[in-house]
């Protein structure tokens, strides 16, 4: 079973979606809010990512999910996450 539409399949059960940036965490914030004030219905909270942002030769690649960088892999992985940008919390860098 194809796991899109998400959102739909939630509200078909009644539930009350919420989605946001999964990179930016003063929406999650936000979102953790909004649905502590629901009362009435389950709440989930989407968040739509980027597999691996921040790391060039990962974003976007499966392949590296749950699997953690060794050797010269991890010193480039770090090295792409130490220069990434941030502004007002939120990663911007060429990979946007």
């Amino acid at each position: 079973m194809p796991i899109e539409p998400l959102r739909k399949k939630y509200e078909s059960f009644n539930w009350h979606v919420l989605e946001v940036d999964g990179h930016n965490i003063q929406q999650i914030i936000d979102a953790c809010h909004t649905a502590r004030a629901i009362w009435d219905k389950p709440v989930a909270i989407i968040c739509h990512t980027i597999p691996g942002k921040g790391v060039g030769f990962m974003e976007f690649d499966f392949h590296w999910h749950g699997k953690p960088p060794e050797g010269q892999e991890a010193v480039r992985a770090m090295k792409d996450l130490n220069s990434l940008r941030t502004l007002k919390g939120k990663i911007t860098s060429e990979h946007e």
